[in-house]
C-alpha cells in the first residue's frame, strides 16, 4: 500500500486531494497551519493523520520532514499570494510567499532526494509559463521558481527512480482563485476554452493520479487550466 505526505492539506486543492487519496484507498499525512477545525474534520472524515506546522519556518518543515516513514508519494499544494501591486510588496511580504510556495518545496524535494528511495512528487503551481498573466508580482516569481525546480530537479533523481512533476492549475472554483476578483474571473472565463474554472475535485484527479500512476512522465509541466 502507497503512503502519501501532502503539504498544504486544508486548502481547496490541498483537501481535495485529500479526498481523492482517501477514495484510492491511499492514507496520507498532511500539513496545516491556521485551519485546525478543518483539519481534525478532515482527520476523522478520510482516515488521515494532521500535523501542524509553519511551512515558512526552514528548521520546522525540515525536522518534520525527517520522521517520516514508508512515503511513496509527496504531494506539495501549499500556496500563499497575497493580492498587492509590486510597489506595495515590502520584502516581508515577498520572502513570506517564497517560503511557503518555494522553500518549504524544495526542502521536500530534498529529503525525498537524500532519501534516494523511489517516490512520485508532485508539486502544485499556478503558471505553466506559456501565458503571461495578471498576477501578483511575488506569488508568479514564486510558481515560475517552482516549475523550473521540478524541471531540474528530475535530471538528478530519476535514477533513483523519482519523478518530480508541476501541475499548472488555472483558475477555480474558490481557494486563491477568490482573491481574483469578478472582473478578472470573468476576463480568465472568456478565454478559458471551456469557458467556466476548473473545480478542486477535477484538480485533485489529475494530481492523483500523477502521484500514483504514472512511470513516464518526469520534469514536466501539466496544464490542468480548462484551456487558457
Amino acid at each position: 500500500m502507497k503512503r502519501a505526505f501532502v503539504l498544504g492539506g486544508t486548502g481547496h486543492v490541498g483537501s481535495a486531494v485529500l479526498r481523492e487519496l482517501a477514495r484510492r484507498s491511499v492514507p496520507a499525512t498532511f500539513t496545516y497551519l491556521h485551519s485546525e477545525d478543518k483539519a481534525k474534520m478532515l482527520e476523522l472524515e478520510l482516515g488521515h493523520t494532521a500535523v501542524k506546522v509553519d511551512l515558512a519556518d526552514a528548521a520546522a518543515t525540515t525536522a518534520l520532514l525527517g520522521i517520516q516513514d514508508n512515503v511513496d508519494v509527496v504531494i506539495h499544494c501549499a500556496a500563499v499570494s497575497g493580492g498587492l501591486a509590486t510597489t506595495e510588496i515590502d520584502l516581508a511580504a515577498y520572502q513570506q510567499v517564497m517560503a511557503v510556495n518555494v522553500q518549504s518545496a524544495f526542502l521536500a524535494c530534498q529529503w525525498v532526494a537524500r532519501r534516494a528511495k523511489r517516490c512520485d512528487v508532485v508539486l502544485v503551481g499556478g503558471l505553466d509559463r506559456a501565458q503571461s498573466l495578471p498576477l501578483p508580482v511575488h506569488f508568479a516569481a514564486s510558481q515560475g521558481a517552482l516549475s523550473a525546480l521540478a524541471m531540474a530537479m528530475a535530471h538528478e533523481v530519476g535514477r533513483q527512480d523519482i519523478r518530480v512533476n508541476l501541475v499548472a492549475l488555472g483558475p477555480l472554483d474558490g481557494g486563491l482563485s477568490s482573491n481574483l476578483g469578478a472582473r478578472r474571473r470573468k476576463d480568465y472565463e472568456t478565454f478559458s476554452a471551456l469557458r467556466r474554472p476548473g473545480k478542486a475535485e477535477e484538480a485533485a484527479k489529475v494530481i492523483t493520479w500523477l502521484a500514483l500512476e504514472n512511470t513516464y512522465i518526469q520534469g514536466k509541466v501539466i496544464s490542468a487550466n480548462g484551456g487558457i
